[in-house]
């Protein structure tokens, strides 16, 4: 809004090109990596730790959603029923939930919205920040 306070919009020659700067430093500000870790009661147990790349200006899909951490959460609880399990997660998004039976010993299949590839890509990428191998398919 260069440096005017709402209720002082008077016009300004160099508005435009702050509102371009603004939207510009707002867009690289919105990706963020996020960490999940899960951990059993046994202080002496491994604990388990995924890396999400965020986007939040996206509508849906490339943010972690609480449900996605409460499905992961009890993958992780209930990892001795995932070994060994072949596991697809529809409308996996950030692929939370995946990525953690992944890790406890499924085969996991990732898929989302094929139209939208960005979604994809991100499936891609946490699976390769994680060192994870997943099937991520349309």
């Amino acid at each position: 809004m260069s440096g005017k306070s709402r209720g002082d919009m008077g016009e300004d020659k160099n508005s435009e090109d702050d509102n371009a700067a603004a939207a510009a430093t707002t867009t690289t500000a919105m990706t963020t990596l996020s960490r999940h870790c899960f951990a059993d009661d046994d202080p002496e147990a491994p604990t388990l730790c995924i890396s999400i790349i965020e986007n939040m200006k996206e509508d849906y899909g490339l943010f972690v959603w609480p449900c996605s951490v409460v499905l992961a959460e009890y993958v992780w609880q209930q990892k001795h029923r995932f070994q060994g399990a072949t596991v697809i997660e529809l409308g996996a998004g950030t692929s939370l939930p995946g990525l953690v039976a992944a890790k406890v010993g499924a085969n996991v299949t990732l898929t989302d919205d094929s139209t939208r590839l960005e979604v994809l890509e991100n499936m891609r990428r946490v699976c390769d920040l994680n060192k994870i191998q997943c099937n991520v398919s349309l």
